[in-house]
């Protein structure tokens, strides 16, 4: 992997370009971007919401990009080989089946059977990991979207809820499956008390002489073959630095990958500590408290809301040993790091679904 300095660096062109009107999607300085966001992305350093346009996050991503490869912080990876950061996408009929009546408080929510994309814009934008205002500027010929709409989007490894529900479903039967062998498992029989050593001839006779067994002539067949060595599970951790908005993602001491996060707020922080993941749940229901979700306190006044991408906290529930507080998506994704969660930790829901294949329960999650 080629890396070069850059002239001028992620944060002063972000400084730069608050002075100036935003570039045009096809400006050369965003399409240099918005290739290194891709690349970033696809590298497990995600930068945030796609837009071509510099912020703290993609600076923040390269940064942690040079720490695990080992390099100064300043260099740049070369994304020359992204030679066009867009490509065409047909709006189909996968998109449309997320897409459904929406409702704005939770006593109305409750009674919704999911809780989906309120449109097709937003169903694509989350697809590739995308900012909302960026697709549609991408494509100003479009007011509304409908199935068949070619459209303009950015060259990246799609968001699907097709894979979701798929990884659901083979949790779920693997979870199933171990409870049907350990149903099937014999209960162990009682210890039998130890027995009076046995001599091994029979000692009122005189002493016989054991006759020799033949043994079999070995052959190449014979031979068992070698059992493979499996290769040892990756031992991950985690660490949210609270200040920066990040989650940063460890194998034994090298980063391997980070995220950026909404971490609690001023009333309710996130907890300083080392905690654990003690769940990992895939398209959850959402306990809605307004209770918990001021003070942090349960009450008996709640509302159960179905799951969905535009539930409350997304398309997964990582849970941590902290009552009522854990890692999870979002149906905000323009929103993180830039306002407050009620205590928990929010991530867009691309982010967090790659995330929870990262981690499992009994993941270490230190909180700085």
């Amino acid at each position: 992997m080629l890396f070069y300095t850059l002239g001028i660096s992620v944060a002063a062109e972000k400084e730069s370009l608050g002075k100036t009107p935003k570039p045009l999607p096809d400006d050369p300085a965003r399409i240099e971007l918005l290739r290194l966001q891709i690349f970033l992305d696809q590298a497990g350093f995600r930068p945030g919401k796609l837009d071509g346009l510099s912020g703290e996050f993609t600076q923040k991503a390269v940064d942690r990009l040079c720490d695990g490869l080992g390099i100064p912080r300043g260099k740049m990876p070369d994304v020359s080989h992204i030679a066009n950061p867009y490509r065409e996408y047909t709006v189909g009929d996968d998109d449309a089946k997320w897409v459904g009546d929406t409702a704005s408080i939770p006593e109305e929510q409750e009674k919704l059977k999911a809780l989906l994309y309120g449109s097709l814009w937003e169903a694509v934008a989350e697809r590739f990991h995308c900012d909302l205002n960026f697709l549609q500027e991408l494509n100003p010929q479009f007011k509304e979207l409908a199935v068949g709409s070619v459209i303009r989007v950015p060259d990246v490894k799609e968001f699907l809820m097709a894979d979701v529900k798929l990884l659901e479903k083979l949790r779920s039967d693997r979870q199933l499956a171990e409870k049907q062998a350990a149903a099937a498992t014999p209960t162990p029989s009682p210890a039998v008390p130890p027995q009076p050593m046995v001599a091994p001839f029979d000692l009122s006779k005189p002493v016989q002489v054991p006759k020799p067994r033949r043994l079999a002539a070995a052959t190449p067949d014979s031979t068992p073959a070698p059992t493979p060595t499996p290769t040892p599970e990756p031992q991950r951790r985690l660490v949210l630095l609270r200040a920066e908005r990040l989650i940063e993602v460890y194998e034994e001491d090298h980063i391997v990958a980070c995220f950026p996060c909404t971490p609690g707020s001023t009333e309710i922080p996130v907890p300083e500590g080392t905690w654990k993941i003690t769940g990992n749940i895939l398209m959850p229901y959402f306990r809605w408290d307004k209770s918990i979700l001021e003070t942090g306190v349960r009450s008996e006044i709640a509302y159960n809301l179905p799951p969905g991408p535009n539930s409350p906290v997304g398309i997964v529930w990582m849970g941590i040993n902290r009552p009522s507080v854990g890692m999870h998506g979002t149906n905000s994704p323009d929103r993180i790091g830039r306002n407050q969660s009620h205590g928990c930790i929010r991530l867009a829901n691309w982010d967090a679904f790659a995330m929870c294949q990262l981690v499992k329960k009994g993941t270490p999650l230190e909180v700085r």
